[in-house]
């Protein structure tokens, strides 16, 4: 398992427990933070010893020491360095170069190290020429630890009466992406009548200009028609509990990678984007003009209300 440094809380927990008892064993203070008794032995030993551990102290000793620079040790000339780049360009692999060290003298340099300064251009040869998988750069080292992202309220939790269409207020909410995306623009679509409101996003669609512009939308919405609004994953969301509180929404997110569990938005999307195709710089377009095509959309007749349109549903609800 990957080494994880000890966190502030855990510091908190090993300087109550020594106030307390500055007799106590490493084994039980590892059994209760769940770390080996090394790793408590050395984090209190470097930071002054039982009597003088602190735990405020030493987490900014440890913060000093992550942010200090540490020369590369592939980057100094010598044999180490030569030998590491030779067998590289033999065509041996990192995790190969590192046992064959360990064997021959003793010397230990572990396949991150290699991989490192392959990557950081350290070493005289690039990574496309000795490394199996020619990557140019790296991808990135996945987590191995639990995943702290929050738990989002699922679209499984969505009721029935919202699934069906029995009530209206229930809103599904996407963005459409620009050129280079770098410009957006949002879409809200009613799931009874399939009325949908436009939003022009000029500044981009960061969560901040996000919930600036659903402010925006649901200032303009009934009180009665704000019952709920189901997103997917996009971290442009990430205002959803300031909007849900604002204006008493119940709010929902689709699985991850799985927007098209909101089918009405996904579909409007699509006809949307006949007016905004991809590589449209979306910045430049004027409401005005988004509400054009949404009145366009709006006023359709539409098969599945059986022969009425948007407009004309949306209009008998906002006047009761």
């Amino acid at each position: 398992m990957a080494y994880a440094p000890l966190s502030v809380h855990e510091r908190e927990e090993i300087s109550r427990v020594l106030m307390l008892n500055r007799d106590v064993g490493w084994a039980e203070l590892g059994r209760r933070l769940g770390r080996h008794a090394a790793t408590i032995a050395r984090e209190v030993k470097r930071n002054g010893g039982r009597d003088a551990y602190r735990a405020t102290s030493a987490q900014a000793a440890a913060d000093v020491n992550k942010r200090r620079q540490r020369p590369a040790r592939l980057a100094q000339p010598g044999w180490l360095r030569d030998r590491v780049t030779r067998e590289l360009r033999a065509g041996r692999s990192p995790v190969a170069i590192s046992f064959d060290l360990v064997a021959d003298g003793g010397v230990r340099v572990c396949p991150e190290t290699i991989y490192l300064a392959v990557y950081a251009g350290i070493l005289d040869v690039q990574a496309r020429d000795c490394l199996r998988r020619r990557r140019p750069r790296r991808r990135n080292r996945q987590e191995r630890c639990a995943s702290t992202r929050p738990v989002l309220p699922s679209i499984d939790t969505r009721p029935a009466i919202v699934n069906e269409r029995r009530e209206p207020g229930h809103w599904e909410i996407d963005t459409i992406i620009g050129a280079r995306n770098r410009s957006g623009m949002l879409w809200l679509c009613e799931r009874v009548t399939r009325f949908t409101i436009p939003v022009t996003l000029p500044l981009g669609y960061a969560a901040e200009q996000v919930l600036a512009g659903l402010s925006e939308a649901f200032e303009t919405i009934p009180a009665h028609l704000c019952r709920s609004v189901t997103f997917d994953q996009g971290s442009e969301w990430a205002e959803w509990e300031t909007l849900a509180a604002t204006y008493r929404l119940d709010v929902y997110f689709c699985h991850p990678h799985s927007p098209w569990e909101r089918g009405q938005v996904e579909n409007h999307n699509r006809q949307a984007r006949w007016w905004f195709p991809k590589g449209t710089d979306l910045s430049r377009i004027q409401p005005a003009h988004a509400q054009t095509v949404a009145d366009i959309l709006n006023n359709q007749r539409r098969r599945s209300l059986h022969g009425q349109s948007p407009t004309i549903l949306y209009n008998q609800l906002t006047a009761r």
